[in-house]
């Protein structure tokens, strides 16, 4: 087990279809989004079923173009992307490292640009006037009308996107543009601010016409705005802690020759939900409350630990940073536990909740800072 931080494959998204990988990045497909296909095909005339259900594959086509764009420019400042996942409002490319204000701006812009790009070249090859289909009066069914219908598709996805709103493109633009003259704090909630007022207004447009994915895409900017702000104020606690500071020294254990009913006593008698798993002085997994609750429900409280354990639990050394790991844990949905980069004996445990007490006391200090200092 790699002492220093640990990368493994990310768990699978729930309800998630692989399609594909690119560069390395995994790119899935929500299963709402096949619903939605479905809807869509259906809602309409029965005899242009495949002409639309071809014309929203190649939308969304598009739209996974334009994640790639975004991935590619992170790859190339050395950037981890996990995967990219489509929803049926749209795609979401998880960037494992915040970027530079700089970085962001260009990673920001690549999505659009790609959309454009698609537009353009079919303007070439489209010899109709994008003027005679604004109405969306255009025909799928008809090779002409497909390319129109495509073009004036990614020229919305760019414009869309460009709307100043986290999370959307325009609010990561909004914000890295202000980062270059304030600082990056302020620029935050400043984008945000700007996001939330927009996705009101969305909202009131669309209960007024009874646009009900307007609706939902407006609920989506009103609280990836908030939590744009909530993600950026953590990330800026965790800078320049090692994982040392964050972590737990005094813990339960479990060995492997444990069984799950002394688990389940353990978990009673302690406040902790996940438990490293010892054999001797070495670290052989974690037992977290799920694999616990699973492996009663399967063999009985006379199985053993090892029988019901995460074999390849996520490690860091003690002196890595605190936000690379943070990112880890948040893409496994679990503890970290921490090692000994010399001879692999557990050091100690990273988990949410102690996370969330070390930033509790960090506002508090940074607060009183703050108060001293005005006076």
């Amino acid at each position: 087990m790699n002492p220093s931080a640990q990368s493994r494959k990310a768990p699978t998204p729930p309800w998630t279809i692989r399609l594909a990988t690119v560069a390395g990045i995994p790119i899935r497909i929500h299963a709402s989004f096949l619903l939605l296909l479905v809807f869509a095909a259906f809602a309409g005339d029965h005899s242009r079923i495949l002409p639309m259900t071809g014309f929203l594959a190649a939308i969304f086509f598009c739209v996974i173009l334009h994640e790639l764009g975004h991935c590619l420019v992170a790859l190339r400042y050395g950037i981890p992307v996990s995967e990219i996942t489509l929803y049926p409002i749209g795609g979401i490319a998880n960037i494992e490292k915040r970027p530079t204000p700089p970085q962001e701006l260009w990673i920001a812009l690549a999505g659009p640009a790609v959309n454009l790009l698609i537009a353009g070249l079919l303007f070439l090859v489209v010899p109709i006037s994008l003027l005679r289909s604004v109405g969306l009066t255009f025909n799928v069914a008809t090779l002409q009308g497909f390319g129109v219908g495509l073009l004036a598709a990614n020229l919305s996805l760019a414009a869309f996107n460009m709307v100043p709103a986290f999370p959307m493109d325009g609010g990561r633009v909004l914000r890295s543009l202000l980062a270059l003259a304030m600082k990056e704090e302020r620029a935050t909630i400043i984008a945000a601010q700007v996001g939330q007022v927009l996705a009101v207004c969305f909202a009131f447009f669309a209960l007024m016409h009874g646009l009900f994915i307007l609706l939902i895409t407006a609920y989506f900017v009103y609280s990836g705005a908030a939590s744009e702000v909530s993600s950026y104020r953590e990330a800026m606690l965790a800078s320049g802690l090692s994982v040392r500071q964050a972590m737990l020294t005094r813990m339960a254990t479990l060995s492997v020759g444990d069984t799950l009913k002394q688990a389940a006593e353990l978990l009673l008698d302690t406040t902790q939900h996940d438990f490293p798993v010892l054999h001797g002085d070495s670290l052989t997994g974690l037992l977290t409350r799920r694999d616990l609750l699973q492996g009663l429900a399967k063999v009985g409280p006379n199985g053993y630990v090892a029988g019901s354990m995460d074999r390849d639990p996520v490690t860091a050394g003690p002196e890595d940073d605190l936000a690379d790991a943070l990112n880890t844990m948040s893409d496994q949905g679990g503890p970290l536990l921490v090692i000994d980069p010399a001879d692999g004996h557990l050091l100690g445990m990273v988990t949410a909740d102690n996370v969330q007490e070390l930033f509790a006391v960090r506002r508090i200090a940074s607060a009183t800072a703050n108060a001293m200092n005005q006076r």
